[in-house]
This record gives structure tokens, C-alpha cells and sequence, in this order.
């Protein structure tokens, strides 16, 4: 190998998306972590990148050369050389931001965000992004599931896209049965699963069964949910940011950007939906005058 493998970014993310070409669980997540992070990779090393994931930095050695790759400097010289990346475009590094020397935690924590945001950004114009939005806008019967700690930002996702479209139901699995999902017709129904690293028992098996009984899921998670890669479609959630707790901010911010490319395939569909809304709640008198 002379130093680079000539493949461009398309091929490289083909490959990483592959689900077929990564042998073990491990290779699994590294797969993901590097497509989530394709514009950090520069100033990566195997070792920073085997800490973040949690496998041996020989791991990743091993990783790199069945993507084709002796070393991670010929992969980051591929992706600046042979087609950009939206997110190689937006994002230069803020200054002190590699050595350390940012404006504390409030800092670290903003570049954090910065940089999740742009990740989150650039997968809006992947297949698997366009595809999550095809489903979700056309398919009769929408349902979104999530559990514990991201309940809420799943049953907000949920009832901000009723607003936009019929046919949409949050469930936290609550009756045991998830029942509402199995009942009706599968072929006609989307499951969109909200999940991070230590994600309820419950998210595998649900995917699991609903894609034995032929609804289309979609996985929106961190790169730590390897249930993921079985479903229709997944996208994937950065979450890491400078504070003790891990952040919803990019989670919030990737179901707002999908609810706003959901809206735009709509099109005229959802002013009419809207205006059908708004005259209920008049009539019911849920909301008062402004």
C-alpha cells in the first residue's frame, strides 16, 4: 500500500455502513464512532479513539486495516483529498480547543455542542437520512418509543409531529404489550426507537419483533447501541459533550432538524393539518387568547 487506498468519501462511509463487513461487536462500534465523527478524525489517535469506544488501541489498528488502511493518517488523508465532507466545510477548531487551553468547562462544553450540531448537520443529506424522513411522512401509522431519561424528549417528538401529520402515537411500553403497535397493519406502520448507551431492555427486542412482524423501524442512538445496525434505518446521536451527565442537546437537536425535513416532504399537507387542529382547540377551548 503506498499510503493512501484511493477510496473516495463515499466508498469509505459505504464501508463503514456496511453491516456485513465488521466481524465482531467491537468492529461494530467502531464503524459507527467513525461515521459519526469522519471531521475529528485529524486530530485523532488509535489510542484516543480506543479510549472514547472502550476497545484496545491494537483494536483499532486491526479495525483500520480491514477498512483498507495501515495507518489513521492514509484514512484522514483519503477524506481531504478524494471528497468533501459537509462537516470538513463548516468546522475549523476553535483556537486552544486541541491543546486544552479552551475558556474552562463553559467553553469545552460549547465546542462540545458545536461540534455535535455539525455532525448532526451533516448526516441531513445521507441516504439513511432521507430515508428515515421517506418513512416517516408516508407510512399510515407512526409510532415513537422511548424509556427512562429520554421519555420526555420522545413524547415531545411525538406530539409535535401529530401537529404535522395524522396517525401518530407515543408509547413507553408501560402495558407490557406494546399492543397499540403490534395491533393493525404492520406493512402500513413505522416504530421510531429514541435510545443511548445503557438503552432499556425493552429497545432490542422491541426492534427485534417488530422487524419479525415487517414494520420499519428506525434507531435513532449513540454509537454504543449495536441493536441499531438491524434496523431499516439508523442515525446516529453524538451525545458526548464536556459534562458529568451525558447531553440531550444533540438529541433534541436531531429530532428538530428531522421533524423540519419531515414538514418539508409534507408540504401543503401540513397547513391543512394544522388549521384542522387549531380549529379543535377552539372549539374545545383548551387554549386561551393571546
Amino acid at each position: 500500500m503506498d499510503g493512501v487506498s484511493g477510496m473516495s468519501q463515499d466508498q469509505i462511509l459505504g464501508r463503514l455502513g456496511s453491516k456485513s463487513h465488521w466481524r465482531t461487536q467491537s468492529e461494530t462500534l467502531l464503524a459507527r464512532y467513525f461515521q459519526a465523527h469522519l471531521e475529528d478524525l485529524p486530530f485523532e489517535t488509535a489510542a484516543s479513539i480506543a479510549k472514547k469506544v472502550g476497545v484496545s488501541a491494537v483494536t483499532v489498528g486491526r479495525f483500520l486495516r480491514r477498512l483498507g488502511y495501515r495507518k489513521l493518517s492514509e484514512l484522514t488523508l483519503d477524506l481531504r483529498a478524494r471528497g468533501p465532507n459537509s462537516a470538513w466545510q463548516v468546522k475549523e477548531p476553535t483556537p486552544g480547543k486541541r491543546n486544552g487551553n479552551g475558556a474552562g468547562i463553559q467553553g469545552r462544553q460549547l465546542q462540545a455542542h458545536i461540534d455535535n450540531l455539525t455532525r448532526i448537520f451533516g448526516q441531513a443529506s445521507t441516504p439513511a437520512w432521507g430515508k428515515a424522513v421517506k418513512l416517516i411522512a408516508d407510512a399510515p401509522r407512526v409510532f415513537v418509543v422511548s424509556f427512562q431519561n429520554l421519555r420526555g424528549i420522545g413524547d415531545y417528538f411525538a406530539s409535535q409531529l401529530d401537529y404535522a401529520r395524522p396517525g401518530v402515537r407515543f408509547l413507553d411500553g408501560e402495558d407490557g404489550t406494546f399492543v397499540d403497535l403490534f395491533d393493525g397493519e404492520p406493512r402500513k406502520t413505522c416504530l421510531v426507537i429514541i435510545e443511548s448507551r445503557r438503552y432499556a431492555r425493552k429497545a432490542g427486542p422491541l426492534a427485534d419483533r417488530a422487524k419479525a412482524m415487517g414494520i420499519k423501524v428506525i434507531a435513532i442512538t449513540d454509537i454504543y447501541c449495536a441493536w441499531a445496525d438491524d434496523a431499516d434505518v439508523s442515525l446516529t446521536d453524538p451525545g458526548e459533550g464536556e459534562v458529568f451527565w451525558d447531553s440531550t442537546v444533540s438529541t433534541v437537536a436531531l429530532l428538530e432538524l428531522l421533524l423540519e425535513s419531515v414538514i418539508e416532504r409534507l408540504g401543503e399537507r401540513v397547513p391543512a393539518r394544522i388549521k384542522h387542529l387549531t380549529a379543535l382547540q377552539d372549539y374545545f377551548g383548551d387554549f386561551g387568547d393571546m
